[in-house]
């Protein structure tokens, strides 16, 4: 999918980093290294969310392995990336994204940014302890409807997905 592609080109120009030094230390998270991207959501959900189920394409390449599928006003990615939150926070300044905000889902520690120059798609991301789970947005290419914050979207998704991780001590 095309913001997928976006995101993982941005994530090859940032190069890997270590964590900001310094930092508070966030709290304990499980690891969610073994989450399947592509079945958290149920199809009725999916389909809820106006996603075209036959539409699943699966993503394994630069880090990242998951789901994209598209929808009748947005393309959805799923996606497990290697890089933690922490290493893309470290990376925050990276001109390969055109923003980046500190967040939380769930209370979970997270991060959004965009890549796209109109900043019309996001990727919201979410602490999976030695991962990051990332729900993508970005406007369908035929959607000629009301504009959509793909950002709040993100987070709305994010938000479903959170309470099915993994939690510390479990």
């Amino acid at each position: 999918m095309r913001h997928a592609l976006l995101v993982m080109l941005a994530l090859l120009a940032a190069g890997c980093s270590s964590q900001i030094a310094g930092a508070p230390a966030a709290p304990a998270v499980a690891d969610a290294s073994q989450v399947d991207m592509c079945t958290i959501l149920t199809d009725p959900e999916l389909m809820g969310l106006g996603i075209e189920l036959k539409s699943r394409e699966p993503v394994n390449r630069l880090g990242l392995v998951g789901c994209g599928w598209l929808g009748t006003r947005y393309t959805l990615d799923l996606e497990r990336d290697k890089d933690t939150v922490a290493q893309y926070q470290a990376r925050r300044h990276d001109p390969a994204f055109t923003s980046f905000a500190d967040n939380t889902v769930n209370g979970r520690t997270g991060a959004r940014l965009s890549v796209d120059r109109d900043h019309s798609d996001c990727t919201q991301l979410i602490d999976g302890g030695p991962v990051s789970l990332t729900v993508s947005v970005s406007p369908a290419g035929l959607y000629t409807g009301p504009k959509i914050d793909s950002c709040a979207e993100a987070l709305r998704i994010a938000q479903m997905i959170e309470p099915r991780l993994p939690k510390a001590g479990s």
